[in-house]
Parts: structure tokens; C-alpha cells; sequence
């Protein structure tokens, strides 16, 4: 029987092993990778946060960030649609991203989150206990599905249950 070391663990990455998660955690990626950068496709990104495109015509195009709320994790999926019987468009959304690389932590700080829609084309978050909104989840995927009875919202979750939620009429 093997005695087990609680906090050594062997990674292999590329060529290179790293017996501890302090080593590992340490390191920055030309560390972990080393020659295998070189002859790598590289992207750069400049803007981080979730935001709403809008058209302005012949290929313009105004940026709007959402609030802070939107920015507590990754986004997957989103609806646009009046949820507060306004007639001005808002905007549901859920994430997480509870499956990631070694090199990057899990993302799960999302709950969901409705964003209500302004003449002004601004957005303000509906806290849970307004809207009864919560995706605490793996969330990735949702739809609206008519009924004869009105509008169910389904939303998926990666490997656990399906939410649905009813939209007001």
C-alpha cells in the first residue's frame, strides 16, 4: 500500500513536471510552457467586461457595459425580452463555469441576473428577492417556451437540474 501526500500532486505540462501546487501556483505561463509559446497562435484582448453592442448603421457600433453585476462572472447565455411589463426590453442572464483548465480558476460567482431596461437605454439590477431570479449553477443555456398557459423559461445547468422559471403575463 502507497502512503498518500496530501498537496503533492505531479502535473505534466508539455515537457516540464511540477510536484507541488505551491510550485505550480507560482509559476507564470512561460514557466509552464515554455518553448511550446514560441510558435503559438497568440490573441491579445483589450476589453473584459460584458457589455451590449448596439448598431448604430453602416458598420458603427456604440458600446455599452453592463453594470457590475454582469461582471461577477462569465456569461453564457442571455434573453432580451420586457420582463417588468414596461415595454422597454431587458435583459436576463446566467454563467458560471464550474469545468476549467488547471491554469485557471473556476468562475462561480454568478446567481443570474435580470437587468431592467431604461428609456435611456441603461440597465439596473433586479436583486433576486425582486425578480426570483437565482441561477447559483453551472449555468449555459436558456430558452423562453410558450404554453397555453404563458411563457415557462427554461435554463440548463451543467450536470444538475433544469430551473424553469414562469414569466409574468
Amino acid at each position: 500500500m502507497r502512503k498518500r501526500v496530501v498537496g503533492v500532486v505531479n502535473y505534466k505540462i508539455s515537457n516540464n513536471w511540477f510536484m507541488k501546487y505551491d510550485v505550480f501556483a507560482s509559476l507564470d505561463v512561460n514557466n509552464v510552457y515554455g518553448e511550446l509559446l514560441n510558435n503559438s497562435l497568440n490573441y491579445q484582448a483589450t476589453y473584459f467586461s460584458s457589455a451590449i453592442l448596439t448598431n448604430l448603421g453602416s458598420g458603427d457600433f456604440m458600446v455599452n457595459k453592463l453594470p457590475v453585476r454582469a461582471q461577477f462572472s462569465s456569461v453564457n447565455d442571455f434573453l432580451v425580452g420586457d420582463y417588468n411589463k414596461d415595454d422597454i426590453n431587458d435583459i436576463l442572464l446566467i454563467g458560471n463555469m464550474h469545468h476549467s483548465e488547471i491554469e485557471t480558476p473556476r468562475n462561480d460567482a454568478g446567481i443570474g441576473a435580470l437587468f431592467l431596461g431604461s428609456e435611456s437605454g441603461e440597465y439596473t439590477f433586479s436583486p433576486v428577492n425582486q425578480s426570483g431570479f437565482f441561477t447559483p449553477g453551472d449555468a449555459k443555456k436558456m430558452i423562453e417556451v410558450k404554453t397555453n398557459d404563458g411563457t415557462i423559461i427554461l435554463v440548463a445547468n451543467n450536470n444538475d437540474v433544469l430551473q424553469s422559471f414562469i414569466k409574468f403575463k
